[in-house]
C-alpha cells in the first residue's frame, strides 16, 4: 500500500509504505461495496498499535475493489482501524503476489 494521508506516515516498509496480507474479503453486493481485511506488522497510529486494517474503495462509484485487486490493478482506498468510524489512512493498494 502507498499511503497518501497522512503524508508523514512511516512503517517498517518505509515512508508512505505498508505491506499487508489479505485476511478476509467481504462483498456486500450488489450495492454495498466490498471490504478487504488486511493483517500487517504492528504499526503505531494515533497512540494505538494496530495489526489489522479494513480497506474500502475510495470512491463509491469505483469498479469492484476485489476484482481490481485480483487483476493486479492499483486502486484508491480508505483504511480503517478495527472499529474505527473514520479512516486512519488514505492511499492506494495493489496486489503484489499471485
Amino acid at each position: 500500500m502507498l499511503v497518501a494521508e497522512p503524508w508523514d506516515f512511516e512503517s517498517p516498509e518505509g515512508r508512505g509504505r505498508l505491506r499487508g496480507q489479505v485476511s478476509k474479503i467481504q462483498d456486500f453486493a450488489p450495492e454495498g461495496g466490498q471490504e478487504v481485511m488486511l493483517a500487517s506488522a504492528p504499526l503505531s497510529l494515533g497512540g494505538a498499535t494496530i495489526t489489522s486494517l479494513r480497506a474500502l474503495g475510495l470512491h463509491p462509484t469505483q469498479e469492484n475493489l476485489i476484482r481490481r485487486l485480483e487483476s493486479g490493478r492499483t486502486t484508491g482506498v480508505r483504511l480503517y482501524g478495527p472499529g474505527a468510524a473514520a479512516p486512519l489512512l488514505v492511499g492506494s493498494i495493489r496486489r503484489l503476489g499471485a
